[in-house]
């Protein structure tokens, strides 16, 4: 594998969450070589793990953002909001998920979001406390479920055959199918192309990735 330059990912976790749009981005940037991967604990009943929504079990490497060293806060280049609509809810009411994801914006680093993942992103923008970038409504998807919700918060929402939206710094993403698609192009944003290419052969993709 190639050498990546010096990359690195916060991918934060709830009760709740969906395991797939959890788990993959966290493999996928480690194949990749992203020097830190990190997923991050958020409100969780259990200090020690996440019940996500299917009943798996994630043990966070970091039990909550309170825990986040500032330097891996500094050096990280995206932070990730899986779906799962329990664990959504519980992005959407931390104050400390929300400041991160406006802390991002307005520092030029991607912000990705997958599923009802994308409601935490709108309600970020919601607070007084957004201004410049991160005050800014954009182009984004998320699970159908969602969708009328993101909508009548006044964001310009993607056709239901798109997979993938990428509007500046703003990777947004459907479900679970799509997770793959999704930590794909995560790469490819951060990485370039032959960096996807070059994870993306050996797991045997289907094509239509």
């Amino acid at each position: 594998m190639s050498e990546t330059k010096q990359l690195s990912a916060l991918v934060l976790v709830a009760d709740g969450s969906e395991e797939i749009e959890t788990v993959t981005p966290l493999d996928v940037l480690v194949r990749a070589g992203f020097t830190t991967v990190k997923s991050v604990g958020v409100n969780l009943k259990n200090p020690l793990y996440a019940q996500c929504s299917r009943g798996i079990k994630i043990i966070p490497d970091i039990p909550s953002p309170h825990e986040i060293p500032d330097r891996l806060v500094d050096a990280a280049d995206i932070l990730i909001l899986p779906g799962g609509a329990p664990g959504a809810k519980t992005f959407c009411q931390s104050d400390d998920v929300l400041r991160l994801v406006r802390e991002f914006r307005n520092e030029g680093k991607w912000v990705a979001a997958i599923c009802a993942g994308t409601t935490a992103l709108v309600e970020s923008v919601k607070s007084p406390h957004a201004q410049g970038e991160a005050a800014k409504k954009c182009k984004v998807t998320s699970h159908p479920s969602v969708k009328q919700e993101i909508m009548d918060a006044g964001w310009s929402y993607a056709d239901d055959n798109e997979r993938i939206v990428v509007d500046g710094k703003v990777i947004t993403s459907r479900g679970p199918g799509t997770a793959l698609l999704f930590s794909l192009t995560i790469v490819e944003k951060l990485a370039g192309k032959a960096k996807r290419d070059e994870v993306q052969g050996p797991m045997i993709c289907a094509e239509t990735l």
